[in-house]
């Protein structure tokens, strides 16, 4: 598990200074301090603590800030008159709050499998109703295709139709004369195709 970053409120609040005094010491000392920003936040490793407590001890000790620097750099260790006990309790509330991070993390990640879940259910149900909607639509097509064709028989029989009316005008406009000739040639030739004359 990575380790906790910690924001100035966490370091000021783990170092028993103000949040104030936590960024005097940043600024006067930022050689010393590593961090990564998203945003305006600015987040410190938790070996910032450390630096903090050592700054605050050697500060009190009249040294220049060169000093310092140099003190820490080196690796020193706090001194012996820091009581043990004292480090471990300040350090204690780091796991509990990796804990509850940890809890928040398993929360989130909850809830995102459950919108997932919730997504996945929409898909499905959109899938379903365009596959209904496709149905619809076929439906639809074919009813058409057949309406069509019914219309295009339809069509057929009016043309028939209307052929067989303008051959009947065509014999009703002939003249008289014509029509007894052609009924006559009709009897004489029965072989003879009747129709339209030309």
């Amino acid at each position: 598990m990575t380790e906790k970053e910690l924001k100035i409120g966490d370091i000021a609040r783990l170092t028993g200074i103000s949040e104030q005094d936590v960024r005097t010491l940043v600024q006067t000392y930022d050689s010393l301090f590593t961090c990564r920003t998203i945003g305006p936040v600015r987040l410190f490793p938790p070996k910032t603590v450390r630096i903090v407590r050592e700054l605050i001890e050697l500060s009190g000790k009249g040294l220049s800030p060169d000093e310092i620097v140099g003190e820490i750099r080196s690796g020193r260790k706090p001194s012996p008159e820091e009581p043990a006990g004292e480090v471990d309790r300040t350090a204690v509330p780091l796991p509990p709050e990796v804990v509850i991070d940890l809890g928040v993390m398993q929360d989130t990640l909850a809830r995102q499998e459950r919108r997932i879940a919730r997504l996945v259910d929409e898909l499905k149900r959109e899938q379903g109703l365009r596959v209904e909607e496709i149905g619809r639509l076929q439906k639809t097509v074919d009813d058409l295709q057949e309406q069509l064709r019914a219309q295009r028989e339809q069509l057929g029989v009016v043309a028939e139709w209307v052929d067989y009316f303008d051959r009947r005008m065509d014999e009703a406009t002939r003249p008289v004369l014509e029509r007894v000739r052609r009924t006559v040639a009709r009897k004489s030739d029965p072989g003879q195709p009747s129709g339209r004359s030309g």
